[in-house]
């Protein structure tokens, strides 16, 4: 442990003598600095107790191993001196252990103990709880459907008197129904208006018949609400199109997969107007939040399959979520896509952000995420007492989080009270990280948790500057999650135009979510009207403008 010397005021006195002044705020700030020194210490003797108590049960396990060794290895009806084979000749015990309790698997000694025999072992009754009573579901919001079973007139007779029973109440019981979805044929019928045929003959007049709906896409056989429940199905239920197409075929009509796909394809580039400007939306901010998943891509017939990357981004001010699907990782595809950014950047810890930034702009600060962290110090393994402080200081930058949210402060009265409150604990973590770090090897998980804090001690700083920043990049990872799900079911992308398709859906399926919209409705209302909607008034398409103005005359698909 370092030693600390408290700084001292000193000045001569008039017979020569040495006259020291220490003041009382001199000394609380020596007190703090022992206090926390006598933490760390306590955290590093948790520590060597707990690296001990491994390594003994690590040398228990040899020695059965080499004591099962040693009995296959000796021919039976060889004795073996009691000492041979032994690694060590006493065990191993941790500090302050208390002596241990005879185990019951252990082998008992030579001479044999018989005023302490082993105890049988004890298997301890799980308690069965109470069965859970299901609860009431609310169906206030259904269609309903009453059913009458009435008692046939003739028995509605008192027996006494033959006189006929009135009604005099009744009991209900409501049972949740489903009607299976099923596809149907719409016949849009024009009739046709001209001369009859006897005036044909003398006169010309242009037959007359009624425009057509608008539909969804050209020469499609798919309506809006069709193409509305294909795109939910496969980007919010995460339900490839070949199980689709098992679907529809168990409901007595074949839709092949490559029909399916071209729907797709197609209705996600007339939805693309609307995808590209919220991504327009989300990068306007003075904050932008990343992430990326990998997804690996068709590269062709013949060629190998290669990793893409599906990117998400958010704003805390919009709500709403881009995705933007790209051929790799690299820095000047992600420059491409937040080129008209200018702001604070939250991501992690990957260089390419930071690459991207510099290619975009000089105006562009990146922030680190706090999440990272809380999660490199929780797999610490070598050090859990060291970890849990680390743990227990971010757990404090969360809760003056928390009572920011609680008091509704706005932007700046949330960067008032980090600087106020989140500036020292940082202080601590960053001290605390140089004075340990020389006492972890480079290869442990401690080290590199150490270093990921270090080498991102100014962009994990940002957060102080702008009350808009988060303190981590959860929306994103919550952002991105979907597409972690989905791809287990799909399992890679069929080609670029297809993962820039599924981008498109996925940042409206996922708008829709945070909006409170039913995507069923949003799609089959939408795929119609972004048509022949005016492109200067797109922003009246995107989800959370479309519930306000046009959800409340969609009707939702049968």
């Amino acid at each position: 442990m370092e030693a600390t010397i408290c700084s001292l005021a000193v000045k001569r006195g008039a017979r020569g003598g040495i006259v020291c002044r220490v003041t009382a705020a001199d000394l609380e700030i020596e007190n703090g600095a022992l206090r926390e020194q006598l933490i760390e210490r306590d955290a590093t003797i948790d520590d060597c107790r707990t690296t001990i108590a491994k390594l003994a049960k690590d040398v228990a396990a040899l020695q059965d191993v080499v004591k099962k060794l040693l009995a296959q290895r000796v021919p039976a009806g060889h004795r073996v001196h009691e000492k041979q084979g032994l690694l060590f000749s006493a065990p191993v015990t941790t500090m302050d252990a208390e002596p241990a309790a005879p185990s019951v698997d252990a082998e008992p000694d030579d001479g044999g103990n018989e005023e302490s025999p082993a105890q049988p072992p004890t298997t301890t009754k799980k308690k069965k709880g109470t069965p859970r009573k299901p609860g009431k579901i609310d169906t206030a919001g259904l269609p309903s459907e009453d059913r009458l079973h009435d008692v046939p007139e003739a028995q509605r007779i008192d027996p006494a008197t033959g006189k006929p029973l009135v009604r005099v109440g009744e009991t209900v019981f409501e049972e949740l129904d489903y009607q299976r979805a099923q596809l149907r044929v719409i016949r849009h019928v024009q009739p046709i208006y001209g001369l009859p045929p006897e005036e044909q003959k003398y006169r010309d007049v242009t037959p007359v018949r009624a425009d057509l709906p608008p539909r969804p896409l050209e020469r499609c056989a798919a309506s809006a609400n069709l193409l509305a429940w294909l795109l939910t199905q496969k980007f919010a239920n995460h339900l490839p199109l070949h199980r689709q197409e098992a679907i529809f075929g168990r409901d007595g009509q074949r839709l092949p997969k490559q029909t399916l796909c071209d729907w797709t394809l197609a209705a996600a580039e007339a939805l693309r107007p609307i995808a590209d400007r919220l991504l327009q939306l989300v990068c306007a901010g003075v904050v932008l939040q990343l992430d990326d998943t990998p997804v690996m891509c068709q590269a062709g017939r013949g060629e190998p399959n290669f990793r893409a990357y599906l990117w998400t981004f958010v704003n805390p001010q919009v709500n709403a979520v881009a995705y933007r699907f790209t051929a790799g990782r690299a820095s000047q595809l992600l420059a491409d896509e937040i080129r008209g950014f200018r702001g604070m950047l939250v991501g992690d810890g990957y260089s390419g952000n930071s690459a991207a930034a510099d290619k975009v702009s000089g105006d562009i600060v990146l922030a680190g995420c706090w999440a990272h962290v809380a999660r490199k110090f929780r797999e610490v393994e070598e050090a859990p007492a060291t970890a849990k402080l680390f743990s227990d200081d971010i757990r404090k930058l969360y809760e003056v989080e928390r009572e920011a949210d609680n008091t509704s402060l706005d932007p700046r009265g949330r960067a008032r009270l980090r600087r106020q409150k989140s500036r020292p604990i940082l202080a601590t973590i960053f001290s605390r990280i140089r004075r340990l770090r020389s006492q972890f090897s480079d290869a442990g998980s401690m080290a590199k948790a150490m270093d990921y804090v270090r080498n991102q001690r100014r962009a994990l700083r940002q957060f102080l500057r702008e009350g808009l920043a988060p303190i981590d990049n959860n929306a994103c990872e919550r952002a991105i999650r979907p597409v972690a799900i989905g791809r287990k079911n799909w399992l890679f992308a069929g080609s670029m135009r297809g993962g820039r398709a599924a981008a498109v859906i996925y940042s409206l399926v996922e708008s829709c979510k945070l909006a409170g919209v039913d995507a069923v409705t949003y799609f089959a209302d939408v795929l119609v009207r972004v048509a022949t909607h005016p492109a200067n008034r797109i922003d009246e398409l995107l989800p959370a403008n479309w519930a306000a103005r046009f959800a409340p005359t969609a009707t939702s698909p049968a």
